[in-house]
């Protein structure tokens, strides 16, 4: 293996070579005037002694940059050997018998490495394939399971998630037999990815329940006061009937009867969906001491997934300085989903590709939170009314995804606002929240 610095491999060999050209000629100049005296003239000894400077200085700089390329080996030579020693790895035959094996890779199994030597690398890895890897037409790569990550099993019997990537090792010309070294592995424990992986989606799962019985909440209040209307009037025309009744007198007696029962019925209706709104709406009694950026960065996992989907990308970039504010902390990342969600679908329309910035900054008494992208923007005549309950510009949508999300701002004392953003040029929603200094600690 050529172990020279791609830099060094072309430059190095020029600098020496000018260097003994300039020796040569310089020879060949200070030999001439030394075998014809007749030549040793002023001007000749003058370019002579030219020669002899610039042939010590092309010395002095081929020197100098051989000592910077022997630098730079070594700087990288030690990087290497620190990245090998943190990283397990280890290689194998063409047989798929483990040959060598570093301490991160023995830590890695908990297994002694004599032990593991001679080992079929299948026995600690399940459904590995040496087979396959030899098939492959790469040199080098990551090696694919169809779960997506391979399986590791320990001395103890216990199992982890793993990631596989491999490089072929040249073949010694005259070597041969099972038991060269012929694929180099480096391994990487997944262990904590997945685990982070299942704690967004739990709090994903989380969200998208308390998202349901906010939208539930909005949704009753909304008919609450689209029905009352129809109902406060139905009554009073019963109650007007009941006044002309009793104007007719006896006569009318065997129709008060129903028309009671009617407008007791009515009332009843009016009853039922008052408590139906005071059951499904948000609960905000208790606001807890939380750092905005804390619940940014859980938020972190699903934000990126959801940026991923739509092939877009999320940038969070929240100040963790003096960000204590008071909030449910659910309610709060639920709105901040929502509007990123939003967000997402209207920058993934954008033919060049799709940016959501994420902003949390400092101002003043308060903590003010951005979420803006670069799509098309909101129309001036959508603006008065975009965050009216069951009003949307999507096709298929409920038009309760912003009106939740200003309920729940609204209900932390904040006020949800929207325009145009000055950097993305597509929408920008914003709201701020008074800040609470002792969260901050």
């Amino acid at each position: 293996m050529d172990r020279r610095h791609p830099v060094a491999s072309h430059r190095k060999p020029h600098a020496w070579a000018a260097a003994l050209a300039f020796s040569a000629l310089t020879g060949a100049v200070v030999a001439f005037v030394l075998m014809f005296p007749w030549a040793a003239t002023r001007p000749a000894l003058l370019i002579a002694l030219a020669f002899i400077l610039l042939s010590i200085l092309s010395l002095i700089a081929a020197w100098r940059q051989d000592r910077d390329m022997a630098r730079q080996l070594t700087a990288r030579d030690a990087m290497l050997h620190a990245a090998f020693l943190s990283t397990p790895a280890l290689t194998l035959s063409r047989d798929g018998l483990i040959q060598r094996m570093n301490g991160a890779a023995v830590a890695l199994f908990g297994l002694p490495r004599e032990a593991a030597l001679g080992r079929a690398f299948s026995d600690l890895t399940a459904e590995f394939d040496m087979d396959a890897v030899l098939r492959s037409d790469a040199q080098a790569g990551h090696l694919e399971n169809r779960r997506g990550y391979w399986t590791g099993r320990r001395a103890d019997g216990s199992t982890f998630p793993l990631s596989l990537r491999f490089g072929l090792i040249p073949s010694t010309p005259g070597a041969g037999g099972s038991g060269e070294e012929h694929v180099a592995v480096a391994l990487t424990d997944l262990t904590h990815s997945h685990a982070a992986e299942a704690q967004a989606r739990e709090l994903h799962a989380q969200l998208n329940k308390v998202w349901r019985l906010n939208s539930l909440g909005e949704m009753a209040a909304t008919l609450a006061h689209e029905l009352n209307q129809p109902l406060s009037a139905a009554t009073a025309y019963i109650h007007a009937s009941q006044a002309e009744m009793l104007k007719a007198g006896p006569a009318a007696d065997a129709g008060r009867p129903p028309l009671d029962l009617a407008k007791g019925q009515l009332l009843r209706a009016g009853k039922l969906i008052h408590r139906m709104r005071e059951l499904l709406t948000i609960e905000t009694s208790v606001l807890g001491r939380e750092r905005v950026s804390s619940m940014i960065e859980d938020l972190a996992p699903i934000l990126q997934m959801i940026g991923q989907d739509k092939k877009v990308e999320v940038r969070l970039d929240a100040e963790a300085e003096a960000d204590g504010v008071r909030a449910d902390r659910i309610q709060f990342q639920q709105a901040l989903v929502n509007l990123v969600r939003n967000a997402v679908e209207a920058a993934a329309e954008r033919p060049g590709g799709g940016a959501v910035h994420v902003t949390g900054r400092v101002e003043g008494p308060v903590y003010r939170i951005s979420v803006e992208d670069n799509g098309v923007g909101i129309a001036e005549a959508d603006v008065d009314h975009i965050f009216q309950p069951l009003t949307t510009t999507k096709s298929g949508g409920m038009g309760l995804g912003l009106s939740v999300t200003r309920t729940i701002v609204e209900r932390h004392g904040g006020a949800l606002s929207a325009q145009r953003s000055p950097s993305l040029g597509g929408a920008a929603f914003a709201f701020a929240l008074r800040r609470h200094e002792e969260a901050s600690r």
